[in-house]
């Protein structure tokens, strides 16, 4: 058994939420899988029923797109880690990592947590503190639950939850909510900051979360029955001193795509996003930060591709030439959100000799009106010439769009499909505007202007209702002649697209796998009918001519159970899973990555 300080967990998921994919009967949830939610489901604005109708059905269960290609590939679900976006090295665990290892630290961080791994973590490892980044969760509910199982896992082991999802919900209820959520979770502390690195720092100094909550910046600790926040100011740390050191990690934990990033927040404040203000203020990273990363994943000798998380990494332009110019030194395939209005042939061309081979373009409308109440500064225009000048260059491009924001119309969905197809984009997706009360358009003066009501995807206003941008989302799968649906929700889009893409694939491969799964999605296809189509036999060729490596941690998925923890809770018993209610209904999606706050 190994002592560490702390077992950094960025990612929990549950493996039954459709299918049984454990090679052990032991850990299989009892019950039948969750069955596919119509329109007509009451509940069908959840991310579990969203996620359901963006998945396909063989023989009755319930595939997301990693598990396709795992069945594809292997003939079972249960090698679906190879294809999940999620195995990427998630850059809050690796930042926190090497922070810990730089202030003398044992920290192991776990891309992907499930109650499996968990269990056989028990045996392997004794840290003093839990460490669980909510950036990732999707919903209460989902927070709650990794906590559950990580505190049955590791019984009387402090807790300290963060991440940027804590921080957007904070904002978005009313202090009596946000205080039962917080009791209902059960953590022992909270750093909802966008930050983290000073709480993070002085909880490794205790045993326990006794600490004096003036040493937390930004952190929420229980006083009694309720939880206080601490007024001390956050220091931060300078960016450009405090970037992962990638060969100074423990290497069999980097996958060989990782995340980073060279800048803290957003430089523009759209009216529809919470990222700048959960992140705080604009903060950049000089070149010679990323030369001197790049030099250390160099010595690593583990990584080959790069994702950059950077919000507006194109931003300001001077800048991410240098960048560029950084990156060419190198040799790095990389990929990154871009913003395509400020493209030009000349930067274009430095993208392509430095490595780039992908960018997520977030249009999110491509109507001039919605555009302006969208506060993007950018019209149709300029996207259109931005785009063929990207597409030209030959780099996969995926495009993201929010339908139903304020002055959206119905009939604007066909603009989209259209626009995807004219100016060939490789992938595209639709999602509802997600009325978050942590953002601009909130504001009671917007409400008023536009005639809001309601939140999150519970909402009307004067030109559309949250259920008519849940039928367009529906109704924009596969509709596209030429441009290929990818799902955000059975997979993660562009992040699928980029895991494709760095283990091999083209960028006409991926179109097809892409297309081979979400041809599907809606029906349920007998395995037998499956097995005998071309498209299906093509996936499969190819899937196992790339040789998808199995990601660190996923041999944690396999393997013999644990022996039980002599004396641990169990549910229902005090310290177990107690079905607890959470604060909120439905809540905040991710967004970037790109926050450290863990």
């Amino acid at each position: 058994m190994e002592s560490i300080d702390a077992l950094f967990l960025s990612y929990f998921e549950d493996v039954d939420r459709w299918s049984t994919d454990l090679p052990d009967t032991r850990t299989r949830a009892t019950g039948s899988p969750a069955r596919l939610v119509g329109r007509d489901d009451p509940n069908g604005a959840t991310i579990l029923a969203r996620s359901a109708r963006q998945a396909v059905t063989v023989d009755g269960r319930t595939l997301d797109q990693s598990r396709f290609f795992s069945l594809a590939a292997h003939g079972t679900t249960s090698e679906y880690r190879r294809y999940d976006t999620f195995s990427i090295s998630h850059l809050s665990g690796k930042y926190y990592e090497s922070l810990g290892a730089r202030h003398g630290y044992r920290v192991r961080h776990v891309n992907v947590a499930t109650r499996v791994d968990l269990e056989r973590l028990s045996a392997e490892v004794t840290p003093r503190w839990l460490m669980v980044s909510s950036t990732f969760m999707t919903e209460p509910a989902h927070l709650l639950e990794a906590l559950q199982h990580a505190r049955r896992a590791f019984p009387g082991v402090p807790v300290c939850v963060g991440g940027l999802f804590l921080v957007e919900v904070e904002k978005s209820v009313a202090p009596r909510d946000w205080q039962r959520l917080l009791l209902s979770l059960r953590a022992d502390v909270y750093a909802v900051t966008p930050l983290g690195e000073a709480a993070f720092l002085e909880l490794l100094k205790h045993d326990s979360a006794d600490v004096d909550p003036a040493r937390l910046p930004g952190a929420w600790v229980k006083e009694g029955r309720t939880f206080v926040k601490s007024d001390a100011a956050e220091p931060g740390l300078p960016i450009d001193d405090h970037w992962v050191r990638w060969d100074e990690l423990a290497q069999d934990g980097i996958y060989h795509t990782v995340h980073t990033r060279t800048a803290r927040s957003c430089a523009f404040a759209c009216a529809f996003c919470s990222y700048p203000a959960n992140q705080g203020a604009l903060t950049l990273s000089s070149p010679d930060t990323l030369r001197a990363e790049l030099e250390s994943m160099k010595r690593s000798g583990r990584v080959r591709s790069i994702v950059f998380t950077d919000d507006t990494f194109n931003v300001p332009m001077p800048r991410f030439v240098e960048l560029v110019d950084v990156l060419k030194d190198f040799d790095f395939e990389w990929y990154s959100y871009f913003r395509s209005q400020f493209a030009t042939e000349d930067v274009v061309a430095r993208m392509v000799d430095s490595g780039c081979r992908g960018v997520f373009l977030g249009y999110e409308s491509i109507d001039d009106v919605v555009l302006k109440n969208m506060r993007k500064a950018v019209n149709r225009k300029a996207y259109e010439r931005g785009t063929e000048l990207i597409v030209d260059a030959g780099l996969m491009t995926h495009a993201n769009f929010i339908v139903g924001f304020p002055g959206d119309r119905p009939e604007n969905a066909d603009e989209i499909l259209r626009f995807v197809d004219d100016f060939g984009v490789d992938t595209y997706h639709v999602t509802p505007w997600f009325c978050s009360p942590a953002t601009p358009i909130f504001g009671e003066d917007q409400r008023e202007r536009f005639g809001i009501e309601g939140k999150y995807l519970r909402w009307k206003h004067d030109t559309m209702t949250s259920e008519e941008a849940l039928e367009i989302e529906d109704w924009s799968i596969n509709r596209a002649k030429e441009s290929v649906w990818t799902t955000d929700l059975g997979g993660r889009s562009f992040w699928t697209s980029v895991m494709l893409m760095a283990n091999g694939l083209s960028r006409d491969d991926l179109r097809r796998a892409t297309r081979a799964f979400g041809t599907r999605v809606g029906v349920d296809q007998p395995l037998a009918e499956l097995e005998a189509d071309p498209e299906f036999q093509w996936t499969r060729e190819r899937l196992r001519a790339a040789a998808f490596p199995e990601p660190p941690d996923a041999r944690l998925f396999q393997g013999p159970l644990p022996p039980e923890r002599e004396g641990a809770p169990r549910r229902g018993e005090a310290g177990g899973e107690a079905g607890a209610g959470t604060a909120t209904g439905s809540s905040p999606e991710p967004g970037s990555a790109s926050g450290v706050s863990g």
